[in-house]
């Protein structure tokens, strides 16, 4: 499976597609791996989009841009595909990328958020500290702090679709988490555990900070549970 191009605002955006049934767009800021495993499992069921956003990944990376446009971004490739109707599925900073896409249209069915505490992040002091760190990459920053412009209490709350927040119990940011879900819970967000999974074995797929692979039957357990919840959300 090779990568497709779409052209936007004079930069290219890069993805590729599998599968077919509704259309589930999977946010992508690397290149390797090239596909999410998980993506195998979710082709099945749907018509799987990864897309990377302008700056990131396989697509181009211009040195000014709009890098919070995310939501325009992947309108292009879906209206060059004919798709109208779509879910929306990202993991840490990809779930931020997933929310800025679902606010800014009313195609979004369907939004999930893993790996993030998505609302309230990144704080003041993490900010800073991102302000201040030299090998960041533009985009992320610039990214961030498209992200850190709204209120995403608001904007989740009056989102209209499917909506689930999740997280593994071993994760770091859990604790943050789980204060949050009384919030997240009280807005409509479906709020999800999973027992003994860390940032890397529940995520979609990516290599891990030692090059390790997460396991696939932990992969197919998360995406499962969150196709229960959004499954119905996305449309063709």
């Amino acid at each position: 499976m090779t990568y497709r191009y779409v052209e936007h605002a004079g930069a290219r955006i890069a993805y590729r597609v599998s599968g077919s049934g509704p259309a589930l767009v999977l946010l992508k800021n690397n290149r390797r791996p090239p596909d999410y495993p998980v993506s195998d499992f979710l082709a099945e069921r749907f018509r799987v989009f990864q897309l990377h956003p302008i700056g990131f990944g396989a697509s181009d990376r211009p040195d000014v841009y709009d890098f919070g446009s995310i939501g325009e971004q992947v309108l292009a490739v879906l209206d060059h595909e004919g798709v109208d109707r779509l879910g929306v599925w990202g993991f840490s900073q990809t779930a931020c990328m997933a929310a800025m896409v679902a606010r800014s249209t009313d195609r979004a069915a369907a939004l999930a958020m893993g790996g993030v505490v998505p609302i309230g992040m990144p704080t003041d002091g993490e900010m800073r500290r991102m302000e201040r760190e030299p090998r960041l990459p533009r985009p992320a920053l610039e990214f961030w702090r498209a992200y850190r412009a709204y209120d995403w209490h608001h904007e989740l709350r009056c989102y209209p679709g499917r909506r689930v927040a999740y997280l593994g119990t071993a994760d770091p940011a859990i604790r943050r988490f789980r204060r949050l879900r009384p919030v997240l819970e009280g807005i409509g967000v479906a709020y999800l555990e999973f027992e003994g999974l860390n940032h890397s074995t529940c995520g979609l797929g990516d290599a891990a900070g030692d090059g390790r692979r997460p396991d696939s039957p932990c992969q197919a357990r998360v995406a499962q549970e969150v196709v229960v919840r959004i499954g119905g959300g996305a449309a063709a």
